[in-house]
Formats: structure tokens, sequence, C-alpha cells
């Protein structure tokens, strides 16, 4: 029973330790309840495995005693590596108890710790087993112990290697990395923002940074806008910006408004804003976003402000050293225009696969690198692998369809391209309505109905009439107002944001939908 009892002391050692590997590479995607139900668990795992480590170094300890010949090598090894556990485990409670963020270290640390246990294990059990097999017979419970020690070991391997973490969604990730008592916001939800930071970007444009409520986390992806809801002079009027500071900020948002010479809001912003201002926020909306698990090598292509997206994401990928080759061509009117000039050549220096293209249509005398337009030799000389390439486009419209028809010319595959534009006028053309006459618009579940000109989008009047229908670029790219009309006629000038089975099913865009007839909205 002797050896019984030494094998199943020997299997418990391996398997604790073992147990507690698995503990660690497992428990990573479980929720805080969870999480901290797995800590205690690893917790006493582990002290249970120093106690009996504790008492299988002093069980060898005996059987040296006293040893009159000298020591055989293996057992040398063997008290070497027994004793090279100590100071592994002694690191490792101390990194546990002052650490507990390195779970790196601390997972290198326990399959240091499972390996020497195992070794320690293994060095002794098949030594053991050959002596017995050159017996006539072999007690059958020495048999049952090594089946058993055997079915442990594999077992624990099995979960090692097998019960890896499941890729986790950007939402989850983000859940994972957020602070403690950090909830991620519902972007149908308004967002209460106080405004921080005012920094001047360029002769006019700002930008600025808003703190997000304590206790919240955004969770947007990068390249990602949200809908503010500006008070100007007693009014509520609605504009949408990209996010560009990285979605690893945690604590606030950064947008970086230009001052456009019509723009109500954008003239409020550069001129009005003031540290303290209050803004209500919807979000975060939209499908332009960088995603690592599916683009290797991206290309960004911007005109003006339409770099701020662009610069969520060159940060998100900085922040988190993601090994994507990304190319920005970024055309701009000057030097004097150019957004977030000094921390391009910061990343520079820092991303070695980035790539940073500036073009300026009306450059100084001594500009020594590409004038003028964007056009097909600039893209030709300066991308690498266009056909393995995923492309941003964000800019003014007209901008956009020149990238485009560029882009086509290269016979890039038009899924390899994604757009964002805000401001200006829809692409489309011009609408055309049948009668200029006032119709009827009713909200089902609203119960609201008022008289609608045929001018006027369904989402300026359902504003206009106090009824609420989440909205994000207002220009029929993102998707967010998607509504099912559920009776009459109207004339969409943007289809893109609607898929096939949105289509079928009835759903518009009304915010760039115009009624031809009296309808109703599921709204």
């Amino acid at each position: 029973m002797h050896i019984v009892i030494s094998l199943t002391l020997a299997g418990l050692f391996v398997f604790l330790a073992g147990f507690n590997v698995w503990n660690m590479l497992t428990s990573r995607g479980a929720s805080a309840r969870s999480s901290r139900l797995w800590t205690q668990v690893h917790r006493v795992a582990g002290y249970a495995f120093i106690a009996l480590f504790g008492i299988l170094c002093y069980s060898m300890l005996l059987r040296v005693k006293g040893w009159s010949d000298e020591l055989s090598p293996r057992l040398i090894l063997h008290m070497g590596l027994a004793l090279s556990v100590a100071p592994l485990v002694f690191v490792k409670v101390i990194v546990a108890r002052y650490q507990k963020a390195a779970r790196s270290l601390l997972t290198a640390l326990g399959i240091g710790i499972f390996a020497v246990a195992f070794t320690l294990v293994a060095l002794n059990l098949v030594v053991y087993c050959l002596r017995v097999a050159s017996t006539e017979k072999v007690p059958s419970e020495t048999s049952a112990t090594f089946v058993v020690a055997v079915l442990i070991c594999a077992a624990i391997a099995f979960f090692i290697k097998g019960k890896q973490p499941k890729p986790k969604s950007e939402t989850e990730i983000l859940s994972l990395n957020k602070p403690d008592g950090q909830e991620l916001i519902n972007r149908g939800e308004p967002l209460n923002l106080t405004l921080a930071r005012v920094e001047p970007q360029t002769h006019d444009a700002k930008t600025l940074r808003f703190l997000l409520p304590r206790g919240q986390l955004l969770g947007a992806r990068p390249g990602q806008f949200l809908t503010f809801e500006w008070m100007i002079g007693g009014k509520s009027v609605p504009r949408s910006y990209s996010i560009c500071s990285s979605p690893t900020q945690g604590s606030f948002i950064e947008i970086t408004p230009k001052r456009v010479e019509s723009g109500y809001v954008s003239q409020f912003l550069n001129d009005g804003a003031n540290v303290g201002l209050t803004v209500k926020a919807r979000g975060p909306y939209g499908q332009f976003c960088f995603d690592e698990s599916k683009h290797r090598r991206i290309v960004l292509i911007a005109g003006g402000s339409g770099i701020t997206p662009m610069m969520a994401m060159l940060r998100y990928i900085d922040d988190l050293c993601i090994p994507v080759h990304s190319t920005l061509i970024y055309c701009a009117r000057s030097e004097q225009d150019v957004f977030f000039k000094s921390e391009f050549v910061a990343l520079q220096t820092r991303m070695p696969r980035f790539h940073y293209v500036p073009v300026l249509s009306q450059p100084g005398a001594d500009w020594p690198g590409w004038k003028g337009r964007l056009r097909c030799e600039i893209l030709e000389l300066e991308i690498e692998k266009p056909l393995e390439s995923t492309f941003f486009l964000c800019g003014p419209s007209a901008f956009m369809e020149l990238g485009r028809a560029l882009l086509k010319d290269m016979a890039v595959e038009p899924a390899r391209i994604l757009q964002e534009s805000f401001g200006g006028a829809v692409a489309g053309g011009k609408h055309s309505t049948p009668s200029t006459g006032l119709l009827k618009a009713k909200f089902a579940r609203s119960a609201v109905a008022y008289n609608i000109s045929p001018d006027e989008t369904l989402l300026e009047s359902s504003e206009r009439n106090g009824v609420l229908i989440p909205s994000g670029c207002r220009q029929g790219s993102c998707g967010t107002c998607a509504t099912k009309l559920l009776s009459g006629n109207v004339q969409m000038e943007q289809t893109e944001a609607l898929n096939d089975e949105l289509r079928s099913q009835g759903y518009i865009l009304p915010c760039v939908s115009r009624p031809l007839s009296d309808i109703t909205l599921d709204a």
C-alpha cells in the first residue's frame, strides 16, 4: 500500500499544478462574479499544492537520511528538480499577491511549475514501472495506479491545449479590459458628456475632448461616430462626428470638427465651445471600422477632415501594437491644413509597418512630397499589394467618387472598399415628387400623426414633431435610422446601408427618404 499512497500523492501533485494552469487559461472570458469564484478556487488549489509539495519534500529527505553510499545521478537530478520548484512557487505567490494584472507572467510561472512537477513524477514512475516489469507479476494496484496517473496527465494536457478561450467579440474584449466598476454603455441611451479640453489642431479646426460619465465605458470600435444633440440658441441641433481618439481610452472621447463657412454647428464648436460645456450624445454608430481579426493590410485614403476616423484606427493599432500593414494617403490643401501633423511623425517612428503619404493640392514652394490631386500614379507607387488590401475612404463626396474610380481602375474588388462621409449633400441626385401638397405621416408606435411636405425628409419632420428615430450619418450610409415602412411610398436618395433582407421586409432610411404619398412608419 505504501507505493499506492506515494503514486496517489504524486498524481495529485501533478494534477493540482496542471489544474491551476488550466484555470488561468480558461477563466479569462468569465464574468466578474465567475472570475472571483475561479480566483478563490485557484488560490485554494495553489495552497494545497504548496502543502503537498512540503509533504513530498519531507518524504524525499527521509529517504536519503543516513544514506551511506554516494547518491546516484538520477537522485541528484530528482532532488535538484524538486528544490527548483520552491523559488518558482515563491515568485508566483508574490506576483499573484502584489501584481494581479501580470497574467502572462503568472501563466508562464504556472506552466513552468507544472512542467517540473510532471517531470519529477514521470522520472520516478518510469523507473518504478521498469523495475517491477522485470518481476514475474506486477501487483494489480500498481497497474491500476499507473493507468490512473497516465489518464490524469493526459486529461491535464488535453485541457491545457484544448480549452483555450474562444475568440471574443470586440465588445467582449472591451468588457474584459474595462476598469473595475465600469459598465458598457447602451448605444440607444443618451450619453451625457462634459467638455474637458480644447486643443487647436489647425487654423480652422479644434480637437475637443469630452469626459465620459464616471463608471461607464463607451465600447466604440475604431472608426465609429457619435450623434450629438448640441444646444445652440435654445434649440437642439443634431450632428454626427467621428471619434478620433482610440477606443482603448476608457475615460474620454475626442472629436475634431473643422470650421465650415456655412456650418452652423462647426462654427459654434470652434468659436464658442468652452471647457465645462455639456452635451448629449448617442452611439457609437457606423460600420466604417477597422477589425484586426479581418484586416491584415489596410490603406487609409483621407481628404481634409475625413482623417478623423482614420486617426482612431491608427491610434488603436498603435496602442495595441497590432501587426497590420497600414498605409495612410492624406490629401489636404496645404501643410497648415494637415490634422495631427506631429503625431504622424511619431507614429512613423513607433510603427514599423506604417507608411504615411501626404498629398498637398496647394503646397509651398519647398514642399518635397506629392502635389496636386489624388491620382493613379500615387496609388500605384505608394501602395504595396493593393489587391490584398482593404481600403478605407473618407472625405468630401467628390473626393470619394474620385477615390473609388481610381481603385476600380486598379481592379480592386468593391467589397474591399469601405467608405464614410459626413457633411455635404447626399449623393444620388435631386429628388422629384409628383405633388407639392401636404401629405399625412403616421408613426404607429409613437401614436403621432402630422402633415409633412414632400420636400422634407422623414427624419427631419419626425425630429420637428417630437418623434425620436435613432440616427447617425444622416446621409444614408450608416443604416442607424433604418425603420419599417408599414404603408405608403417614399423616395430614397441612398440605399447602400440597407441589405437585401431589410429591403424585402420594407425597411427604409428616413434620413434620405421623402414621402410620395401618405405613409405609416413603425416608430
